[in-house]
Parts: structure tokens; C-alpha cells; sequence
């Protein structure tokens, strides 16, 4: 063809450097990976069971756009009870595929083309795609590390123009693991209440706490709610990556505008995903405690092994499933210092670099893996690195 096939929509959106790393290691046999977001545990044996019931209960059909009206009202009542978010399940909650559905649509319903949206930096690398892709400009802030990598009211206020529309917040963070104080949402809160401007906070990994750290939602605030827009998934805190379910909380003229989105995008929600969600949401909990207390011995035992080798050091994350080390000693970038982990380790990891221009003297490991792969993994990142 004469004309150009792609769109420079799209051609403007780069790729996720985690994939490419994941790609990469495909043919490399004996690669430990620690570069993808993912729990290695299986999706609980309740909910697997209420998949295969619903698929026998005819459970295959088109289902509303916002999603079955039971399982809105659970989610409406996990809300209240966890997040302190009152929501009716009728106007103002839209199950999604998945919270990547939700990021998607949520910005390309309030975002136009030319307007600002704050985010940290560094941040999920599919905030800054979603952003381009809406044809928006993303305005990175930098959360640092003697801030426990906290995204900070003085430096988001800084970066506010005439052209901000929205503040993004990720709290507990990836890739960081960083969990915001009340304190610190409450600032976010006061900027975005003076400024008019809307907030999408990402809670994707809002069960996934240590060392006794709490999780806030800031639509929870005084005066917040209208202007919020809380992203939640049952990828995390269930293991149910590969059914995408997910679900978005905000006002009724935001979702209504989702939902009319929503039949353009994908009509609706796996039926069966959304009767397995159900069942994750009303059934035995001690699943999701035993996850995190595995969770937890991992970080643990990375955090110490990992600030045992001479090149790293590495503060200790307070949720997801993620350890951020500082690598700035090797003098060495993040692509390159990741690129020779894997060539001679045999280790895959996320360069700093994927998730902002403020982090190549950092890498991204997932704790999401077996202990012993762990274990093997610490040996070779040492012996790699002592080589530099």
C-alpha cells in the first residue's frame, strides 16, 4: 500500500521494555524470570468451582455492559467495608476486563487530546502508553528514594499548568512497592480539590501490605468521590491473572460514559469470570492471607540477600510483590546492567528505564516465584555483578 498502514496514534506508543526482556529470554533455557507481575500461585480451588458450576449453569452468554447486578452489589459492599468508598452498585461501579480495560477507558472518557496528566515517575510502564495513546501529554513527577519512593503533594503541585486534567496515584506501587500515607493522599486530595482537576488511583494492589502498612483509598476522602476515578482487579489478590476481571469506581457521569465505552470495546465482562468473581469476593478469605504471608517471607529474604552484594542496595517495599534495588554502584545503566544479568545469569529482570526516565539506577525483580528460584536467582545476580 502507498498510504501509511499504521496509525501515528499508535505508532507513538512504545513497547513495554518488560516484554521485551520477556521475549528475549523465551529460548534461554534455565532463565529464572523476575521480570513479569504475576503471582505464581493458582487461582483458589472455591473459585475455580464456581467457574465450573456457572459454565454448567449456562453461564456463556452477553451479560450487562456494567456487569451482573450481584456482583456490582458485592463489590459495592467489599467498598464500604475495606475502602470506605459508599458506591451504589446501579450508577456508579462498571466490572471491566481486567484493570488495564479500566486504565484504558477511564482516560480516553475524560482525557482529550493536548491536556496534562500527572503521574509518578517512575510508574507502570502501561500508564505513560495509555496516556500517548489518548494523544494526551503525560508530566512525570519524580518519587525518590530517600521518600520511600511516596508520590509527594510539593512535587505534584509544582508540576500543575492550565493544562493538567488529571493526577494519577498508584498506591501500594508498582514497580516500587511504595504504600502512601493517609497524610500524603490527603495533599494529593487538597491539589486536585483547589485545581479542579480529577484523580485516577490505581489500586490494583491494594491486599498486598507488610509490615503492618494500611492501604487508603482516596476516593475515601471528604469531597473526593465525585472526583475520583479507583481502579481495582481481582488479578492480585486472587491469582486470577488470566481471567480478566476487573472492576472501576466513580461517579454516575464518568460511568455512565464507560459503560456506553464499554459495548465498543468489548460489550462485557467474561460471564464466567464475573461468577468466579463472585465467589472470590463471598467466599473463605484465608487464601488471600496465606498468599500474602508467602508473600511477605520472600520480600524478606530478597531484601536481606539482595544488600548483601557489594553493587546493590535495596530498601524494603511495603506491598505488591516487587523489590526496586538501587544499582547506581555498578556505573552501569539499567538496560545494560539487565541485559548482562540475563546473557550471563541466566536472570531476567525489569530495567528501571521501562518505568521512567527518572530510574535507570534501578531494576524491578518480582518476589511472585518460588523461594528456591529466589534463592538460585540472589547467587547469580551476585556473581554476575562482582564480574563488573
Amino acid at each position: 500500500m502507498k498510504k501509511e498502514i499504521i496509525s501515528q496514534r499508535s505508532m507513538k506508543v512504545p513497547w513495554s521494555r518488560i516484554r521485551v526482556m520477556y521475549d528475549r529470554a523465551s529460548g534461554v533455557k534455565d532463565a529464572i524470570h523476575l521480570e513479569v507481575g504475576e503471582p505464581d500461585f493458582k487461582t483458589p480451588s472455591h473459585i475455580i468451582e464456581a467457574a465450573k458450576k456457572a459454565l454448567d449453569e449456562g453461564y456463556t452468554h452477553y451479560t450487562p455492559n456494567k456487569g451482573y447486578k450481584d456482583l456490582r452489589e458485592s463489590i459495592a459492599r467489599k467498598l464500604w467495608k475495606e475502602n470506605r468508598i459508599d458506591a451504589d452498585p446501579e450508577s456508579e461501579i462498571l466490572v471491566t476486563v481486567g484493570a488495564m480495560q479500566a486504565l484504558s477507558m477511564s482516560i480516553l472518557c475524560t482525557v482529550n487530546p493536548g491536556d496534562e496528566v500527572i503521574l509518578p515517575d517512575p510508574s507502570y510502564t502501561n500508564y505513560e502508553g495509555q496516556i500517548v495513546f489518548a494523544e494526551a501529554m503525560p508530566v512525570p513527577v519524580e518519587v525518590k528514594e530517600e521518600n520511600e519512593f511516596k508520590l509527594m503533594p510539593e512535587d505534584v503541585e509544582k508540576a500543575v499548568t492550565k493544562r493538567t486534567k488529571m493526577i494519577m496515584v498508584n498506591t501500594p506501587a508498582n514497580p516500587t512497592g511504595a504504600v502512601m500515607d493517609k497524610a500524603d493522599l490527603e495533599g494529593i486530595a487538597d491539589i486536585a480539590k483547589r485545581y479542579d482537576l480529577l484523580v485516577l488511583s490505581d489500586e490494583a494492589y491494594e491486599k498486598l501490605l507488610y509490615d503492618g502498612a494500611k492501604h487508603y483509598s482516596i476516593a475515601s476522602l471528604p469531597e473526593m468521590k465525585e472526583r475520583t476515578i479507583s481502579l481495582f482487579t481481582f488479578s492480585k489478590t486472587y491469582a486470577m491473572t488470566g481471567w480478566r476481571i476487573g472492576y472501576v469506581v466513580s461517579n454516575k457521569e464518568i460511568i455512565d460514559e464507560m459503560a456506553k465505552i464499554q459495548e465498543y470495546y468489548v460489550s462485557c465482562a467474561s460471564a464466567v469470570s464475573q461468577r468466579a468473581a463472585l465467589a472470590a469476593l463471598e467466599g473463605p478469605q484465608d487464601c488471600v492471607k496465606e498468599m500474602i504471608e508467602e508473600y511477605e517471607r520472600r520480600r524478606n529474604f530478597l531484601h536481606r540477600e539482595l544488600n548483601k552484594i557489594d553493587k546493590i542496595s535495596c530498601i524494603k517495599s511495603k506491598g505488591t510483590f516487587f523489590v526496586f534495588p538501587n544499582i547506581s554502584k555498578t556505573g552501569l545503566g539499567s538496560q545494560e546492567v539487565a541485559n548482562l544479568l540475563l546473557e550471563k545469569g541466566k536472570v531476567v529482570t525489569s530495567p528501571g528505564i521501562a518505568f521512567g526516565k527518572y530510574c535507570d539506577n534501578f531494576l524491578r525483580l518480582s518476589f511472585a516465584t518460588a523461594m528456591d528460584q529466589l534463592q538460585e536467582a540472589v547467587k547469580r545476580i551476585g556473581a554476575v555483578l562482582e564480574e563488573i
